[in-house]
């Protein structure tokens, strides 16, 4: 019985700190959001800037590293950067969000 009120404590400390660690968090990272904070249909504008630019066709660097030094990595690369900097990405996400139901 001692186990459980143990764990239960641990449980409940781990929660409260997650809770609190997550108000605390930045609003933005890297291109302008968190990923922790986008909506469904920025995600699926992502994914689409993602495969439009040409890196979903490529070896990822997780698993390749030298695949992340080749000119074609490099050029799809600044493309899907490109993209989601311009009027592409924003379009995409309105697109989504308009084909959403309005209950999610």
């Amino acid at each position: 019985m001692r186990s459980l009120t143990s764990l239960f404590v641990a449980a409940a400390v781990a929660a409260v700190s997650a809770a609190a660690m997550a108000e605390n968090a930045p609003a933005s990272a890297g291109d302008g959001m968190s990923a922790a904070f986008r909506s469904r249909a920025e995600v699926l504008a992502d994914l689409e800037m993602f495969q439009r630019s040409g890196l979903g066709y490529l070896p990822s660097p997780t698993g390749y590293v030298e695949s992340e030094q080749s000119a074609e990595y490099r050029r799809a690369y600044a493309e899907y950067q490109r993209l989601l900097a311009g009027p592409d990405y924003r379009e995409a996400v309105a697109r989504y969000e308009s084909q959403s139901p309005a209950g999610r």
